[in-house]
Protein backbone atom coordinates (compact mmCIF):
# COMPACT_ATOMS: atom_id res chain seq x y z
CA UNK A 1 0.00 0.00 0.00
CA UNK A 2 1.32 3.23 -0.95
CA UNK A 3 2.40 5.61 2.05
CA UNK A 4 2.79 9.14 2.13
CA UNK A 5 6.56 11.09 2.04
CA UNK A 6 7.99 13.79 3.86
CA UNK A 7 9.34 16.84 2.77
CA UNK A 8 12.82 15.56 3.13
CA UNK A 9 11.86 12.63 1.05
CA UNK A 10 10.16 14.43 -1.32
CA UNK A 11 13.21 17.12 -1.98
CA UNK A 12 15.24 13.61 -1.97
CA UNK A 13 13.71 12.36 -5.23
CA UNK A 14 13.27 15.80 -7.06
CA UNK A 15 16.88 16.49 -6.04
CA UNK A 16 18.28 12.53 -7.21
CA UNK A 17 16.12 12.64 -10.70
CA UNK A 18 17.80 13.93 -14.40
CA UNK A 19 13.73 14.01 -16.15
CA UNK A 20 10.36 14.81 -14.92
CA UNK A 21 7.42 15.58 -16.60
CA UNK A 22 6.02 18.98 -17.17
CA UNK A 23 1.86 18.88 -17.46
CA UNK A 24 0.66 21.95 -19.09
CA UNK A 25 -2.63 23.23 -20.79
CA UNK A 26 -2.37 24.55 -24.43
CA UNK A 27 -5.63 26.43 -24.14
CA UNK A 28 -8.17 23.23 -23.42
CA UNK A 29 -5.91 20.76 -24.20
CA UNK A 30 -3.52 19.26 -21.34
CA UNK A 31 -0.11 18.97 -22.59
CA UNK A 32 2.72 16.66 -21.28
CA UNK A 33 6.44 16.98 -22.23
CA UNK A 34 9.39 15.12 -20.24
CA UNK A 35 11.96 17.48 -19.29
CA UNK A 36 15.68 17.67 -18.15
CA UNK A 37 15.46 19.76 -14.97
CA UNK A 38 17.64 20.49 -11.70
CA UNK A 39 16.39 21.38 -8.64
CA UNK A 40 17.53 23.52 -6.41
CA UNK A 41 15.90 25.71 -3.25
CA UNK A 42 12.54 24.55 -3.83
CA UNK A 43 12.31 25.37 -7.71
CA UNK A 44 13.13 23.72 -10.78
CA UNK A 45 15.31 24.94 -13.63
CA UNK A 46 14.88 24.32 -17.12
CA UNK A 47 15.18 25.30 -20.81
CA UNK A 48 13.39 25.08 -24.11
CA UNK A 49 13.34 26.00 -27.52
CA UNK A 50 10.94 28.44 -28.57
CA UNK A 51 7.70 26.98 -29.88
CA UNK A 52 4.73 25.10 -28.40
CA UNK A 53 5.57 24.49 -24.78
CA UNK A 54 6.60 28.23 -24.35
CA UNK A 55 3.66 29.26 -26.00
CA UNK A 56 1.62 27.63 -23.54
CA UNK A 57 3.38 28.37 -20.77
CA UNK A 58 3.66 31.73 -21.43
CA UNK A 59 -0.26 32.00 -22.24
CA UNK A 60 -1.29 29.53 -19.14
CA UNK A 61 1.56 29.40 -16.32
CA UNK A 62 0.15 26.95 -13.41
CA UNK A 63 2.03 23.83 -14.23
CA UNK A 64 1.93 20.67 -12.65
CA UNK A 65 5.69 18.65 -12.13
CA UNK A 66 5.53 14.58 -11.92
CA UNK A 67 9.15 12.57 -11.38
CA UNK A 68 9.16 9.34 -10.34
CA UNK A 69 11.87 6.78 -9.22
CA UNK A 70 10.99 3.05 -9.90
CA UNK A 71 12.70 -0.09 -9.37
CA UNK A 72 9.61 -2.32 -10.32
CA UNK A 73 5.87 -2.17 -10.06
CA UNK A 74 5.92 -3.07 -6.64
CA UNK A 75 8.84 -0.36 -5.00
CA UNK A 76 8.88 3.02 -6.19
CA UNK A 77 8.55 6.42 -4.81
CA UNK A 78 6.60 9.43 -7.07
CA UNK A 79 6.33 13.65 -6.75
CA UNK A 80 3.56 15.52 -8.04
CA UNK A 81 4.55 19.26 -7.82
CA UNK A 82 2.27 22.09 -8.75
CA UNK A 83 3.97 25.90 -9.27
CA UNK A 84 3.78 28.86 -11.33
CA UNK A 85 6.22 29.09 -14.42
CA UNK A 86 8.67 31.87 -14.79
CA UNK A 87 10.94 32.92 -17.70
CA UNK A 88 14.51 34.09 -16.61
CA UNK A 89 15.93 37.12 -18.40
CA UNK A 90 19.61 38.63 -18.40
CA UNK A 91 21.68 37.41 -15.27
CA UNK A 92 19.11 35.12 -13.76
CA UNK A 93 18.58 33.51 -17.03
CA UNK A 94 22.64 32.98 -16.80
CA UNK A 95 22.34 31.65 -13.24
CA UNK A 96 19.18 29.41 -14.02
CA UNK A 97 21.22 27.77 -16.97
CA UNK A 98 24.10 27.44 -14.89
CA UNK A 99 22.22 25.65 -12.19
CA UNK A 100 21.08 23.29 -14.73
CA UNK A 101 24.49 23.33 -16.42
CA UNK A 102 26.01 22.14 -12.77
CA UNK A 103 23.15 19.20 -12.12
CA UNK A 104 23.73 17.72 -15.73
CA UNK A 105 27.47 17.58 -15.59
CA UNK A 106 28.95 14.23 -15.02
CA UNK A 107 30.64 14.21 -11.62
CA UNK A 108 33.81 15.07 -11.10
CA UNK A 109 33.86 17.55 -13.61
CA UNK A 110 34.62 21.30 -12.82
CA UNK A 111 32.05 24.17 -13.40
CA UNK A 112 34.71 25.53 -15.50
CA UNK A 113 34.98 22.58 -18.02
CA UNK A 114 32.33 21.68 -20.03
CA UNK A 115 30.73 18.57 -20.89
CA UNK A 116 30.63 18.09 -24.55
CA UNK A 117 27.11 16.47 -24.34
CA UNK A 118 25.67 19.61 -22.28
CA UNK A 119 27.21 21.80 -24.63
CA UNK A 120 26.15 20.64 -27.77
CA UNK A 121 23.03 19.39 -26.32
CA UNK A 122 21.86 22.01 -24.47
CA UNK A 123 24.24 25.02 -25.49
CA UNK A 124 24.62 25.04 -29.38
CA UNK A 125 21.37 23.65 -30.49
CA UNK A 126 19.54 25.79 -28.95
CA UNK A 127 21.59 28.72 -29.36
CA UNK A 128 22.09 29.99 -25.50
CA UNK A 129 24.94 32.45 -25.15
CA UNK A 130 27.67 31.12 -22.98
CA UNK A 131 29.77 34.43 -22.81
CA UNK A 132 29.17 36.28 -19.79
CA UNK A 133 28.69 39.50 -21.32
CA UNK A 134 25.81 37.87 -23.96
CA UNK A 135 23.81 36.63 -20.53
CA UNK A 136 21.84 39.91 -20.80
CA UNK A 137 20.08 38.85 -24.16
CA UNK A 138 19.56 35.81 -22.79
CA UNK A 139 15.88 33.79 -22.47
CA UNK A 140 14.43 37.10 -24.17
CA UNK A 141 11.59 36.38 -26.45
CA UNK A 142 13.04 36.52 -29.69
CA UNK A 143 16.64 34.57 -28.86
CA UNK A 144 16.26 30.73 -29.96
CA UNK A 145 16.06 29.57 -26.10
CA UNK A 146 14.42 30.49 -22.99
CA UNK A 147 15.87 29.42 -19.22
CA UNK A 148 12.66 29.08 -16.58
CA UNK A 149 12.12 28.14 -13.52
CA UNK A 150 8.78 26.21 -12.00
CA UNK A 151 7.82 28.02 -8.70
CA UNK A 152 6.82 25.17 -6.89
CA UNK A 153 4.08 25.67 -4.49
CA UNK A 154 2.29 22.70 -3.10
CA UNK A 155 4.12 19.02 -3.34
CA UNK A 156 2.73 15.83 -2.83
CA UNK A 157 4.82 12.66 -2.82
CA UNK A 158 4.06 8.56 -2.13
CA UNK A 159 5.71 5.40 -2.18
CA UNK A 160 5.20 1.83 -2.50
CA UNK A 161 7.96 -1.00 -1.26
CA UNK A 162 6.34 -4.37 -0.72
CA UNK A 163 9.91 -5.95 -1.75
Amino acid sequence: MPVELSRDEIDDILASQLVGRLGLTDGEVPYVVPISYAYRDGDIYAHSAQGRKLDALRRHPEVCFEVDDVVTVDEWRSVIAWGTFEQLLGAEAREGLDVLLDRLRPAGESAGSVHPGAEVGMVRTLDIPRMSEAAADLGHPNAAAAVFRLNLHTLSGRAENRG
